[in-house]
């Protein structure tokens, strides 16, 4: 009785943090009904910036969702105009993860409602005994990669070359899709603080014309290693200026080869600051039993 007890306060602490989070943001966040589900289409399609028809997920898929249980959210205004949208579906282990899709918020939506739309997601998935949110993101948007590790607590568990293959809507076209693989655990538990940078040994750094630049290989007794990533990669890959493109596309091959040297010695995301560093560190081993 007392686990069920304590089960049903830890659900009413998540509830009560996501409605604030909505009320701050002033939206309503809920489940959504079968004759929603074509707007929410629109309004990915709209972030995505594709036509309605290549919206990352068309509204039957978000209809058959829906119906056999999976999650589809919408964010509204007081006047009812939906200005977020969020899906996901069960992954392994069965019942105890949803992987999130998607989630996006209308341009010019309300602050705060990327927020309410993910914390309205964890208290679902706690009223369902599922202990783990998993989703991916593009390493090098500086703000997706604080929003999800510095703001949210995610954890980085994978990073996915190319995991989607050629993409072609308005964000990612012509880039190839690499992707961090993140879990955010439903019951959180006390956020372990990120070490000092100072004397962080830099592995990767945004040189004076905005392109990376690739340190050294970390010494033997380094501590801490910061991998950097542009201020707005987005802009760099939406701009028409001589070389933005190329600078762009730089980022992903050179984070992509840092990332991968450092993570075969060892090191591993911590987490990310907002001045735009992935911290790194090596984690002890855990001791064996005696």
């Amino acid at each position: 009785m007392a686990d069920d007890a304590d089960g049903l306060l830890r659900r009413e602490r998540l509830s009560d943090a996501a409605d604030a989070a909505a009320a701050t943001a002033g939206v309503t966040v809920r489940d959504l009904d079968a004759g929603e589900m074509a707007e929410a289409s629109a309004l990915l399609a709209q972030v995505w910036r594709t036509g309605p028809r290549e919206s990352p997920m068309e509204p039957g898929l978000l209809v058959a969702l829906g119906f056999v249980g999976s999650y589809v959210s919408g964010a509204f205004t007081p006047d009812g105009t939906m200005v977020g949208a969020c899906a996901g579906f069960f992954g392994e282990p069965l019942g105890g993860l949803l992987h999130s899709h998607v989630a996006a918020v209308s341009p010019g939506g309300p602050r705060g409602t990327g927020t309410a739309l993910k914390l309205h997601q964890r208290a679902w998935c706690a009223k369902r005994g599922i202990g783990v949110i998993a989703w991916t993101y593009d390493p090098l948007i500086a703000r997706n990669a604080w929003f999800n590790l510095g703001r949210l607590g995610a954890h980085v568990e994978a990073y996915l070359v190319d995991f989607y293959g050629v993409m072609d809507d308005g964000l990612n076209a012509g880039e190839e899709s690499d992707r961090l693989l993140v879990h955010w655990p439903v019951d959180p538990g006390a956020a372990e603080p990120l070490p000092s940078l100072d004397g962080a040994h830099v592995a990767l750094a945004v040189g004076p014309d905005g392109a990376p630049v690739h340190g050294t290989d970390p010494p033997a007794d380094a501590d801490v290693v910061t991998l950097a990533v542009p201020s707005d990669v987005e802009a760099l890959r939406a701009s028409t200026r001589p070389g933005d493109r190329a600078t762009a596309s730089a980022w992903r091959t050179t984070f992509r080869e840092v990332h991968a040297g450092l993570h075969q010695q060892g090191w591993r995301v911590h987490g990310f600051v907002r001045s735009g560093q992935y911290v790194l560190h090596r984690p002890h081993p855990e001791p064996e039993p005696s």
